[in-house]
């Protein structure tokens, strides 16, 4: 039973991801912004788990389609920044904002994300990483 069963190279790339994000941000707040309170880093890594978690799961459908690793390193960033930066929610959120007559965005919270080096330079290796992790891990279509 289960002998015949083979195992494709898929699976763990959502729990690796969250990892490296949470322990990447650990490392940010920990050695460049050494003021940081404690609980502020435990809540930032925390943020960053799930905003890993959920850049892996996205990038995960398009390993599944045959994406390259240039693709997937690209799409990291852009997925990683808009996930961690509260701009995108998930795939629910699109439903949503199609749905909404009063559809309003917060350009000052964005942009104050967007000016800071602290934000964005760690978010973006962390989803170039997230790509190319998710490239290696992540099972392929059929052949």
């Amino acid at each position: 039973m289960g002998e015949g069963k083979k195992k494709g190279g898929g699976g763990g790339y959502k729990w690796g991801s969250a990892m490296i994000w949470a322990g990447g941000q650990w490392a940010v707040c920990w050695f460049l912004t050494p003021e940081t309170h404690l609980w502020t880093v435990i809540g930032a890594c925390f943020s960053s788990f799930f905003a890993g978690w959920s850049t892996s799961s996205m990038l995960g459908r398009f390993a599944k389609w045959g994406a390259n690793a240039w693709v997937m390193m690209i799409l990291g960033v852009l997925v990683g920044l808009a996930i961690y930066s509260g701009a995108f929610s998930g795939v629910s959120a699109i439903y949503e904002w199609t749905q909404t007559k009063n559809f309003h965005i917060d350009w000052d919270k964005l942009q104050l994300f967007f000016s800071k080096w602290e934000n964005v330079v760690p978010t973006a290796v962390f989803g170039l990483l997230t790509g190319l992790y998710v490239r290696a891990k992540a099972a392929t279509g059929k052949k």
